[in-house]
C-alpha cells in the first residue's frame, strides 16, 4: 500500500506555516512510509512429511510452521520402546514445535523447568507422535556408568556384555532422556561428551574385545535430551538439593536449549477436570491458592511449590473425602516444615476462608 501526497497542498501548507512561525525552513512533515505487501510463501511438504501444526494442531506463535518426518523402520524387537500418545494430553505447543525442531535437525537437546512443568510427558508425547522409541533414564549421585553403559555379567554359568540403555538408544535408535541429569556426577556426564558431539560415537572402554568391537556409531535416529530443574550450574534457590555443577564443555555441546514452565491456567484447569471431574469452580479456588504458593516459593518465602502433579493429587484426594481442606492436607500441606505452614495457612484463608 502506497500514501499519495497532493503536492500542491503541501507546499502550500509548508508556506503558510513559514509566515506563521517566522521560521526559514518548513516544519518537517511526518508522511507514512510505502509499505510493501509480500505474499506469504507456502510452506511445501516433500513425500512422507507433514506439517507441524496438522500433528499437533496448532502453528507455533513464536515459529514458523514446518514440515517434519515420522520416525519409520524401527527394529520389531525395539518397537515396544514407542509410547501410545496420551489422548487427554494438554500439549504445550510452543516448546514441542522447539522440541520437534530439534529433533529433526538432529540437536542435542537441554530442556529445564521447574518440577512438574511436564517437562518428561512432552518428550514422551512428542516420541509418541513422531513414532519414536523412547528411553527415559533417571540420574542420582550414585549412578555408575556400568548401569548406564553396559557391563559384564554372569548368565547361564558364563560371563556376558550386557547393554545399557545408553547403548541400546545408540544401537537401535530411540530417544534417549537423561532425566534430573544434573544430579549425577560430572565425571559420569563426561562419559556423554563424545554422543553429543556432531558425528560423535559411543566407545565402551569396559567391553571386552577389540576397539571396534568397543565402538558404536550412533543408529540415524538416535537422538538425546537431558532435563532437569537447573541449566546445569547449580541451584542459587536451595529448592533441588543434590544437583551438581556440570562441566562447561558439557553445556556448550548442546545445540537446542528449552524452559518449560507451568501450563497456563486453563489448561491446568482442564487437565484437573478431565482427570478427576472435579468441578471447574472448585478447581478455579484450587489454582488461586497455587499460583499464591507458586509466586511465594519462588521469592523463596516458602520451600516447597504446587505443581500440577500435587494440584491433580489435591483434587482426586477431594473427590474421595469431599473435604478440601483435609484433602490439601494429605496431598500437600503435611510436607511442609513448620516454618512454612503458617505462611501458607494465610494464602489459604485468603482464598477458602476460615474452612
Amino acid at each position: 500500500m502506497t500514501t499519495k501526497i497532493d503536492l500542491d497542498s503541501f507546499v502550500a501548507d509548508a508556506m503558510a506555516d513559514m509566515l506563521r512561525t517566522g521560521k526559514s525552513e518548513p516544519a518537517p512533515v511526518c508522511v507514512e512510509p510505502t509499505v510493501e505487501e509480500k505474499p506469504v510463501k507456502a510452506v511445501v511438504c516433500k513425500t512422507g512429511e507433514v506439517l507441524f501444526s496438522s500433528m499437533f494442531g496448532s502453528v507455533p506463535k513464536n515459529m514458523a510452521d514446518f514440515p517434519l518426518t515420522t520416525i519409520i523402520n524401527v527394529p520389531a524387537e525395539f518397537a515396544w520402546h514407542i509410547p501410545t500418545p496420551d489422548p487427554d494430553y494438554v500439549v504445550q505447543v510452543e516448546e514441542a514445535a522447539r522440541l520437534v525442531a530439534a529433533i529433526m535437525d538432529n540437536d542435542k537437546v537441554l530442556m529445564t523447568g521447574p518440577t512438574g512443568s511436564g517437562k518428561s510427558s512432552l518428550i514422551k508425547f512428542v516420541c509418541g507422535k513422531l513414532g519414536m522409541p523412547f528411553i527415559r533414564v533417571n540420574m542420582s549421585a550414585d549412578i555408575e556408568s556400568g548401569a548406564l553403559f553396559g557391563q559384564l555379567v554372569v548368565r547361564d554359568g558364563a560371563t556376558v556384555w550386557e547393554d545399557g540403555p545408553v547403548t541400546e538408544a545408540v544401537r537401535y535408535g530411540a530417544l534417549l532422556l537423561v532425566d534430573e541429569w544434573e544430579l549425577m556426577p560430572p565425571e559420569i556426564a563426561m562419559g556423554l561428551q563424545n554422543l553429543l558431539e556432531d558425528g560423535g560415537y559411543l566407545f565402551l572402554k569396559e567391553k571386552p574385545g577389540t576397539a571396534e568391537d568397543k565402538t558404536y556409531i550412533p543408529h540415524a535416529n538416535f537422538r538425546i535430551v537431558c532435563a532437569g530443574n537447573t541449566v546445569g550450574q547449580g541451584d542459587d534457590s536451595g529448592s533441588f538439593s543434590g544437583t551438581m555443577v556440570q562441566n562447561s564443555a558439557t553445556l556448550d555441546r548442546f545445540t537446542t536449549t528449552i524452559c518449560l514452565d507451568y501450563l497456563d491456567k486453563d489448561h491446568e484447569q482442564a487437565i484437573m477436570v478431565g482427570k478427576t471431574g472435579i468441578s471447574k469452580t472448585e478447581a478455579n479456588k484450587m489454582l488461586k491458592l497455587a499460583a499464591l504458593v507458586r509466586n511465594a516459593n519462588k521469592q523463596q518465602q516458602i520451600n516447597l511449590t504446587m505443581s500440577p502433579r500435587t494440584l491433580i493429587n489435591w483434587a482426586s484426594k477431594f473427590v474421595r473425602h469431599a473435604n478440601t481442606r483435609l484433602a490439601f492436607n494429605i496431598a500437600f500441606y503435611d510436607k511442609l516444615r513448620e516454618s512454612d505452614k503458617m505462611a501458607v495457612n494465610e494464602l489459604y484463608s485468603k482464598v477458602f476462608g476460615g474452612s
